[in-house]
């Protein structure tokens, strides 16, 4: 947990809010959100690459998160797309869910979903083959080496498996803030997701860490090397992002920058 902290602390000293990065920035439209607005956007580098992929939520929607589960489709600039992803689906999960004892507070799911929305509600218990799919998990070789799936399926209807980092340290007894989890669905990886607790996005502290890389990819896509949870103060935006994207390609053995 040291070496995680360390790594935490290094990413976070170097967080420059949005309004004052060097990137250009590139957005999706405003979707409402409670008394506020969530929009998508995506930091780019002098090609167009997308470096950095994530959403801002406003103070309003954030602090009139209420008592009923709201799903909202977030779309995305064309540089995340750009980088293999779809859509973002903002879950707001007013009583946690299961497991209860580890994230059953009220929490925000942020969902950077590689697959389209189409394939993404496709996942249906009414399909014939819903656990056989589920059961037909990937390689490890496309997870990050610390990411294990349930011990026993459990898929979940329109998101699919949740493979989380074994070496969190919410599985040490530390109080869930904010974790990283990737998912999967049918052999592929269809998702990265931060799940932020509303507590510590109204306390406005930075949040994130640095993230490894899968050894391998069966699909072009950039995946995070880090990510992060923070408070832009300028613009009045809670920032939820997958950070210092790689662009990876099927062969490659450990990723390339995506910045030039």
């Amino acid at each position: 947990m040291t070496i995680h902290r360390t790594l935490r602390a290094a990413l976070l000293a170097s967080v420059v809010p949005l309004s004052a990065a060097a990137q250009t920035l590139e957005y999706g439209p405003e979707m409402p959100l409670g008394a506020g607005s969530v929009r998508a956007f995506a930091q780019t580098d002098a090609a167009g690459l997308a470096t950095r992929i994530g959403i801002q939520m406003t103070e309003e929607a954030v602090a009139s998160a209420g008592h009923d589960m709201v799903f909202v489709t977030v779309p995305l600039p064309d540089a995340a797309r750009a980088a293999g992803y779809d859509h973002v689906s903002l879950d707001w999960m007013p009583h946690g869910h299961a497991p209860d004892d580890l994230f059953g507070v009220p929490h925000f799911d942020v969902h950077f979903y590689i697959t389209t929305e189409a394939e993404r509600l496709a996942i249906d218990p009414a399909d014939p083959r819903f656990m056989e799919k589920a059961a037909n998990r990937p390689s490890a070789e496309l997870m990050p080496p610390t990411y294990m799936p349930p011990p026993d399926l459990d898929p979940i209807p329109a998101m699919g498996e949740h493979w989380l980092d074994v070496t969190d340290p919410v599985f040490a007894g530390q109080p869930f803030e904010a974790v990283l989890i990737y998912g999967a669905w049918d052999g592929d990886v269809t998702f990265v997701e931060p799940m932020v607790t509303r507590d510590l996005l109204l306390s406005r502290r930075d949040f994130g860490g640095a993230l490894d890389q899968p050894d391998r990819v069966e699909e072009p896509v950039s995946l995070p090397a880090a990510w992060s949870v923070s408070f832009d103060t300028e613009a009045g935006v809670h920032v939820v992002s997958i950070d210092e994207l790689l662009a990876r390609v099927p062969g490659d053995a450990s990723g390339a920058p995506a910045t030039n």
